[in-house]
């Protein structure tokens, strides 16, 4: 059992070793599947010969010396002979060594070497910093400019984890921590406290099973883009001048837009609308006021009508008087009432005929209409006012609203079979405080929308872009298009700042959490009682202190505001991962 157990601690210590074992005649006892696999024999040839059957310059008088040795097919091995002893007897150990294995995995190591070195002297030469993790969150590396931008040290960062540093305010608003977090690309805006403001883009980066193996980011120093704007500000814009002097005018936004999505699930839902936009099935859209349900209906029109060449016609269900509703939905013949046109008048279902008839606010809908609108969507017919004969429907229906209809169905306010039967494909848009990827993209499509239609230079600054991702955009798309519209037309500088931005949406909102009481009243309609009393107290906290944040020039400005201390504002800062 002893000596079992020595070899198995011989084969453990020398796995890049092939050894035997022979009696004190030199005749092979024992020998390890690495010299098996040097001689290429098996053990059966192998037992019972001599040491020099093999090795013929074998120097056996030679201990504890290393020397080499040639095998029969030319190979040379470098040998050491010690002699051991088992259960008293005297035993010889001939271990050999392959040294061609150690220069070719010298070799590997030298050109991985290499290679490393040359990567490390590629990311330095970049202007940009690069910082990359593992899986958990350490810091594995970072860059010459990742330093010069920040004002860190490599022993600062190097080995420490992001959690680590952002709890320490080292790294405040840490992007590869929410890359880990959300598993998916962050975009934030940092300013180091020794260093730059930087804008910070985060991505994962995942194995061959598509587990997360690193997150990567790449740090931009945003000062550079303020004074390359200032700089282009003071150019007149070629595309203005030309547009100016031949009196073109620009196109209207929203019809042919340019789609912006860079979240997941507008991605989704995009991907969704082309794959329903050559059918004529029903389509329900559900979210809050101003999310862009509009601009979905027009978009999938614009797919539609590759197939279809009616009209896109929109129905605001709640703009319309009750009383003049069915007469506008499905039109009315001669002498159906007092004041009917002669000859009668085509409604809005017939005009959409062959096409889409968009029906915004279908929440609104009166409940004695919407059984004739369930008997057009069924039967493919309705009948005018006052008619007797069987008009054709054949237009595809989008319905839009931002009030939650299944709760209206079970108030009675709206009916069950209208409700299935428009709920065929929904698609329900998520806030823009849910889609934060694109919120800076869509600002910028705004702008230069903007710009371009009123002649104007105006940019946003970093510090403005930062202050769009902070604030909670009650009025989701609209408010921010109708905001930045505002401020393109009053601004007299080009430069748009957090300043300018807080100034114009005070016009909206006058005491943004100035008075307790006024942000209850405003936000009481928002509140879900489903929820947890203390998820509720956390969301309403939270949102006051993004508001907070949104109005006021600094931290303690802002903990002034809220009466309480800057440390604890900071705590509830990190806590809400604001």
């Amino acid at each position: 059992m002893e000596k079992v157990n020595n070899q198995n601690n011989i084969d453990k210590n020398n796995l890049n070793t092939g050894y035997i074992l022979t009696d004190d005649k030199y005749n092979i006892l024992y020998c390890n599947e690495l010299f098996k696999k040097f001689i290429g024999l098996s053990l059966s040839d192998i037992l019972n010969k001599k040491v020099t059957v093999f090795f013929q310059d074998i120097k056996v008088d030679k201990k504890q010396e290393l020397y080499p040795v040639r095998y029969g097919d030319n190979s040379i091995y470098y040998v050491m002979q010690e002699e051991i002893k088992i259960y008293n007897y005297e035993l010889n150990a001939f271990f050999f060594h392959d040294f061609s294995l150690d220069s070719e995995l010298e070799k590997q190591i030298q050109r991985l070497n290499t290679q490393q070195y040359l990567y490390n002297e590629m990311f330095n030469k970049l202007d940009d910093g690069i910082y990359i993790t593992d899986e958990e969150g350490t810091t594995i590396y970072v860059n010459d400019a990742f330093l010069n931008l920040s004002g860190l040290t490599r022993e600062q960062v190097i080995g420490k984890t992001v959690y680590e540093l952002r709890s320490f305010d080292i790294l405040p608003n840490s992007c590869c921590a929410k890359v880990i977090e959300t598993n998916g690309p962050v975009t934030t805006i940092n300013n180091y406290y020794k260093g730059q403001r930087c804008l910070v883009s985060g991505s994962p980066i995942y194995d061959e099973n598509g587990k997360l193996a690193k997150t990567i980011a790449v740090i931009r120093d945003v000062s550079e883009l303020e004074v390359l704007m200032k700089t282009i500000a003071k150019e007149d814009n070629l595309f203005i001048k030309s547009r100016n002097n031949y009196n073109i005018k620009p196109q209207e936004f929203g019809k042919d837009a340019e789609i912006v999505v860079y979240n997941d699930k507008m991605k989704k839902i995009y991907d969704k609308a082309k794959k329903v936009a050559s059918v004529d099935s029903t389509i329900l859209i559900l979210g809050e006021t101003g999310v862009g349900k509009d601009f979905i209906a027009t978009n999938i029109y614009k797919m539609y009508s590759s197939v279809s060449s009616g009209k896109f016609i929109k129905i605001n269900c709640g703009a319309v008087p009750e009383h003049l509703l069915e007469s506008e939905f499905f039109g009315y013949e001669e002498g159906a009432f007092t004041g009917a046109n002669k000859g009668g008048k085509k409604g809005l279902f017939e005009e959409a005929s062959g096409g889409i008839l968009y029906l915004d606010e279908i929440g609104d809908m009166p409940y004695t209409l919407q059984v004739k609108l369930l008997s057009a969507l069924n039967d493919k017919m309705f009948y005018r006012i006052g008619g007797i004969k069987p008009v054709e429907f054949n237009a595809r229906v989008i319905a839009a609203t931002n009030v939650e209809l299944k709760k209206l169905v079970d108030e009675k306010k709206f009916r069950a079979d209208l409700y299935y039967r428009l709920n065929v494909v929904r698609f329900v848009i998520p806030p823009i405080r849910q889609r934060k990827e694109d919120i800076i993209p869509l600002s910028q499509q705004f702008i230069e929308y903007y710009n371009n239609k009123y002649g104007k230079n105006c940019y946003f600054t970093p510090n403005c872009l930062e202050s769009f991702l902070l604030y909670p955009w009650p009025g989701n798309i609209r408010e921010m298009k109708n905001l930045i519209e505002r401020i393109v037309l009053m601004s007299d500088d080009t430069k748009i700042d957090s300043e300018i931005f807080r100034e114009n949406l005070m016009q909206n909102e006058t005491n943004i959490n100035t008075n307790e009481n006024s942000v209850i009243l405003n936000n009481i309609n928002t509140v879900n009682n489903n929820k947890p009393l203390k998820e509720q107290v956390d969301e309403f906290e939270k949102e006051i202190i993004e508001k907070t944040l949104i109005v006021s020039k600094n931290m303690k400005e802002a903990s002034i505001s809220l009466g309480i201390d800057i440390s604890t504002l900071v705590r509830k800062k990190q806590k809400y991962k604001i």
